[in-house]
């Protein structure tokens, strides 16, 4: 029989590194389903055929957003709908439910953030967005919903599935006008939201009665930030906004106080005895920092080795905490002042509450009170709590306060109230004398 002739392939054998065309990585061709470039390139279709069945246009900018994804072979994370003006017959419009059904459809589940802009949404756009929001596998981070003339009647459904939304950290509502009623309802739907770190709910109408519901969540969920300007909360309303954190603050003050006594104590305590434990009851020296100082018979102490132990893996974390703690509070533009009910002195008993959450808070990072006429002693209240602040050395926070008080007090506060402390700098090598 004649030999059998060897194959081309590495090591002799025929046929090694062919047939991979079908079922590899080196088959597939760019864009043909497979992959993240497939999702965006199949929800970019969907969206389109939708669209054409409700006789509305894509958005532009989210038609653009998908087609730059599709082509470089990513997945968009944020979305941003608004919608374009109609300006001549046979213009289309940009209608909300053909993107979240085409999400929904395509279960589309690289979308992060969520932003609506300037649309009419009725009761029905809501509950799809409800129904879009309850399932588990969109993990939904932000929604932004900015003047979408949300009311009393739409608030109830939308906040319903917050209870559902494990992931979601920020909530805008910006420049809807649901006033207390609607803070109301919000603010009960929050209740049950163990993930919210972030509200704002600016130019929405609140009144007084807002800041009891508003610093009922704060004190009760993991809600840190609000941010609330273009209101009118006046001074009854902030105080009732921010009294359970005062509290909070002047309890952890007292605790770090007590702490520090206590630590100082033991240090003194231990100072001592290792004083005394340096001599023996016979007289004996027996220390071992002086020279000469003999070590203690029968010590027989030796040096222990370091075990190299397994590093241990990072735990997961947990929800956020609970508790009337904030962080970020923006009420400029809030009728703090003298005009409200609370009468001129008002503004004043408002600010001697802001001067303890200044003196005692560790966490609080901004305060916002722009457009709020407090005066000259309100904004002597807010400089001796940075002040105050400043000799603890409790951390630096950004503070904003109009400038209708002496120059001198707003000043200060400016000066007071920048932000965090500057880092000192490394020293340079002292450089050469010149000579003379």
């Amino acid at each position: 029989m004649p030999p059998k002739k060897k194959g081309k392939g590495k090591g002799g054998k025929a046929g090694k590194g062919k047939g991979k065309g079908k079922g590899s990585a080196k088959g597939k061709k760019k864009g043909d389903g497979g992959g993240e470039n497939g999702e965006t390139k199949k929800l970019l279709k969907t969206y389109e055929r939708y669209c054409a069945q409700t006789n509305s246009q894509m958005c532009p900018g989210i038609r653009r957003l998908l087609k730059a994804a599709a082509e470089d072979d990513k997945v968009v994370t944020k979305f941003i709908l608004e919608p374009v003006p109609v300006e001549k017959e046979g213009d289309l419009p940009v209608l909300f439910d053909p993107l979240i059904v085409s999400l929904r459809n395509e279960r589309y589940k690289h979308i992060r953030d969520l932003h609506v802009w300037d649309y009419p949404m009725s009761l029905e756009n809501v509950a799809q967005l409800a129904l879009f929001l309850e399932k588990p596998f969109y993990p939904i981070r932000l929604l932004e919903l900015m003047d979408c003339l949300l009311d009393a009647v739409t608030i109830p459904r939308l906040v319903r599935s917050f209870d559902f939304c494990d992931l979601m950290t920020t909530l805008v509502l910006d420049y809807n006008e649901f006033g207390d009623e609607g803070c109301k309802i919000l603010c009960k739907g929050l209740e049950r939201n163990v993930s919210m770190l972030s509200v704002s709910l600016c130019y929405c109408d609140l009144g007084v009665e807002s800041g009891k519901h508003l610093g009922h969540i704060v004190s009760t969920t993991a809600i840190r930030e609000l941010f609330l300007d273009g209101n009118e909360l006046q001074c009854e309303g902030t105080m009732e906004l921010i009294k359970l954190c005062v509290d909070q603050s002047e309890t952890e003050a007292y605790q770090r106080e007590e702490e520090a006594r206590l630590k100082a104590e033991e240090e003194a305590l231990k100072a001592e005895q290792d004083k005394l434990s340096r001599f023996d009851t016979s007289g004996g020296d027996y220390s071992g920092s002086e020279k000469g100082g003999k070590s203690p018979p029968g010590s027989g102490k030796k040096k222990k080795k370091k075990k190299k132990g397994k590093k241990k893996k990072k735990e997961p974390e947990g929800p956020p905490p609970i508790g009337p703690w904030i962080y970020k509070l923006h009420l400029a533009d809030n009728g703090i002042d003298g005009l409200g009910d609370g009468g001129s002195f008002a503004p004043i008993i408002c600010m001697r509450l802001f001067k303890k959450l200044l003196m005692n808070s560790k966490c609080l990072e901004e305060l916002d009170l722009d457009d709020n006429l407090i005066g000259e002693l309100g904004g002597r209240e807010i400089q001796e709590g940075l002040e105050h602040r400043k000799e603890i050395k409790l951390g630096g926070v950004k503070v904003r306060t109009s400038h209708q008080m002496t120059p001198d007090t707003f000043n200060s506060i400016v000066k007071l109230g920048s932000g965090g402390v500057k880092k000192k700098g490394k020293k340079g090598k002292k450089g050469k004398k010149k000579k003379k």
